[in-house]
């Protein structure tokens, strides 16, 4: 009788676990059909591990990605940054400019043509000039300053650069440059790269899995409640509270090494550098500001509304390098909420060609876009 029971448990617990399973599979094959997330096979196919930055994009991949929002076709050339051609060999009369971002500069939400990289590039060959401008979108979704200072060292430098635009977003890359503060070390091999990596496969895993992003979602959520009893949560976006957490002073500081090291980068390869202060949406739609500044409130914050632009720009003051903080050309253009996806937060085709004509004048500035770099 004993062992009868024993059998029974065990082909009960075997059933459950059949049953949980196949439940996982049909949500999971549920959610990536009809889901829109980032966990979707469509865009998980543009990513592959890399020993250096955790991940880049994938060389050669195509893919049509589809939200609600958008529905756009993204090619990766063979140099694995975002275009539909490669970067073969310069002509003598090319010049070529690098951007360094994140997402913001990915941009999936719009077709390559109307990013912001690549009007910027007809506007600049609409002029007349013995040079032929090439600009090479070199953004990768999810990198802070130090995966990009890496990025440039392992891939972008081999790009032949004459200008270097590394992309500040500024409202959350003192927050990433801090997390990747081991990686920024450089410590190859080592223990704390041994766990970094562990921590980006397992943040891999759970992106690439819409049905553990929602469990995750639900654990946290849990947590929270527990942890809010004890103490009172951190209110949300640091850069910009008013008396930020220490992380940020230090997260700015470590995104200063990093744009420094990727400048001392290029002036090898005979390119100049310049610095671009990306805003976050909210500073430009009051609706998401004023929305954003309550929830930050009834977690006893307050909310500064252009802060990390402020605190991005005097981090950065001591480096001799042009700079251009994009808020005031956004603000200037038309009102309106249509220069950033509602649900992505990213620029929309209006707010990409905003930011190129932004950039066109920044770049014909003496001393920024010059005929003849420095050898």
């Amino acid at each position: 009788m004993t062992d009868f029971r024993r059998t029974s448990r065990v082909r009960r617990i075997a059933a459950f676990v059949v049953i949980l399973a196949l439940q996982f599979g049909l949500f999971e094959v549920g959610l990536r059909t009809w889901g829109s997330s980032e966990a979707a096979p469509a865009f998980q196919g543009l990513f592959i591990p890399d020993p250096s930055t955790g991940y880049r994009l994938k060389p050669g991949a195509r893919v049509h990605y589809a939200t609600s929002e958008f529905a756009t076709d993204i090619a990766i050339n063979r140099q694995g940054v975002r275009d539909d051609d490669d970067v073969g060999p310069k002509a003598g009369n090319e010049r070529r400019i690098v951007i360094l971002g994140d997402s913001l500069v990915l941009a999936v939400q719009v077709p390559f043509a109307q990013t912001f990289g690549e009007l910027l590039e007809r506007r600049l060959n609409a002029q007349p000039s013995a040079f032929r401008y090439r600009v090479i979108n070199a953004g990768v979704q999810g990198y802070g300053p130090v995966e990009e200072q890496r990025f440039f060292d392992r891939i972008g430098a081999a790009l032949e650069p004459d200008l270097v635009l590394v992309v500040v977003f500024v409202g959350n890359d003192a927050e990433e440059a801090a997390a990747s503060e081991t990686r920024q070390a450089g410590n190859d091999g080592g223990g704390e790269d041994l766990r970094e990596g562990a921590r980006t496969r397992l943040r891999q895993l759970v992106r690439r899995s819409m049905v553990l992003q929602i469990l995750r979602l639900r654990a946290v959520s849990v947590t929270d409640r527990f942890t809010n009893a004890l103490a009172p949560p951190e209110p949300p976006l640091q850069s910009y509270a008013a008396h930020p957490a220490p992380r940020i002073a230090r997260g700015m500081a470590i995104a200063r090494d990093a744009i420094s090291g990727i400048a001392g980068r290029a002036a090898l390869v005979g390119a100049r550098t310049a610095v671009i202060l990306m805003p976050a949406r909210f500073q430009l739609d009051d609706a998401d500001y004023q929305r954003l500044r309550a929830m930050v409130a009834e977690t006893g914050g307050e909310l500064d509304r252009d802060a990390a632009s402020r605190r991005f720009d005097a981090a950065l003051a001591d480096l001799p390098l042009p700079r251009i903080d994009l808020l005031p050309a956004l603000r200037a253009a038309q009102p309106g909420p249509d220069l950033f996806f509602q649900q992505t937060v990213h620029l929309t085709v209006r707010g990409h060609a905003v930011v190129a004509e932004a950039l066109e004048r920044f770049l014909r500035r003496p001393g920024v876009l010059e005929s003849e770099p420095p050898r």
